[in-house]
């Protein structure tokens, strides 16, 4: 595995901006590739695509840069993280982990033995391409992989230092729809109960050893959470980006 450059960038308390990769579209991604974002990342939780266009995504994207690639998988799952880091990621998010004991997994899934758990499939996996790079791989990947877990119920808020302090894990992403679900306020983000949630578990997160990551809408909110000390923001995505793009465009025309 080559060096991370997410993780450099962030090492050196630098702000990382991001996009999601909702749609199965690789021409998608070699668009979103080119643009200068610090990464990209491929969303197998609420996206549509699948393993086979994921690789595809990938390839996209490394074909016009060397932007770090990341995969959201749809749960804490062995398997699954499995099969995502073997198609060549750069690091995974993992959904809703809300104890040490569940990071742990997650660690322990993207990670060989004697530090982890993982099968190793080097001929097959492109992550170790097919074989040739597999002593590279081996040798970078608990250093140079991105494992970021996600702090989206209240459980989570309340277990963050623990979670924070489990060996492997880089970032603490806060989801801020299933964070405020989680105490039946969806989307409520002006509540002041989902309010005092949220900025709790950003509070707890700085004063952490792992980086803070969030979502963030427009210019104007994606400043202002970095300077409230986020180091990481997934703060558009190519469906998000065509759809405005396309309502900007028909609002401003005279028919």
């Amino acid at each position: 595995m080559d060096q991370n450059k997410l993780k450099k960038k962030l090492k050196a308390g630098e702000k990382a901006a991001a996009c999601w990769l909702f749609s199965n579209s690789s021409d998608a991604a070699e668009i979103i590739g080119g643009t200068g974002f610090d990464a990209v990342m491929i969303d197998h939780e609420h996206g549509s695509g699948s393993l086979t266009t994921a690789v595809d995504q990938h390839r996209a994207v490394r074909s016009v840069s060397d932007m770090t690639v990341l995969m959201r998988v749809p749960w804490n799952d062995t398997v699954l993280i499995k099969r995502a880091l073997d198609m060549g990621v750069d690091g995974i998010m993992v959904p809703s982990v809300n104890t040490a004991e569940e990071a742990r997994a997650a660690v322990q899934a993207c990670r060989y033995p004697p530090t982890g758990i993982r099968s190793a499939g080097f001929g097959a996996a492109r992550a170790g391409g097919y074989g040739r790079t597999a002593s590279r791989y081996r040798k970078n990947l608990d250093s140079e992989l991105m494992i970021i877990c996600q702090i989206e119920t209240k459980e989570a808020v309340g277990n963050i230092e623990e979670i924070a302090a489990v060996d492997g894990v880089d970032m603490l992403f806060i989801g801020p729809n299933d964070l405020s679900a989680s105490i039946n306020k969806l989307a409520e983000f002006e509540d002041p109960e989902v309010k005092a949630l949220f900025e709790e578990a950003r509070d707890k997160i700085i004063a952490s050893p792992a980086f803070l990551g969030c979502i963030s809408k427009g210019t104007v909110e994606t400043n202002q959470l970095f300077a409230d000390g986020f180091d990481f923001l997934l703060c558009a995505g190519d469906v998000g980006l065509l759809a405005t793009a396309a309502n900007d465009l028909l609002a401003t025309l005279k028919k």
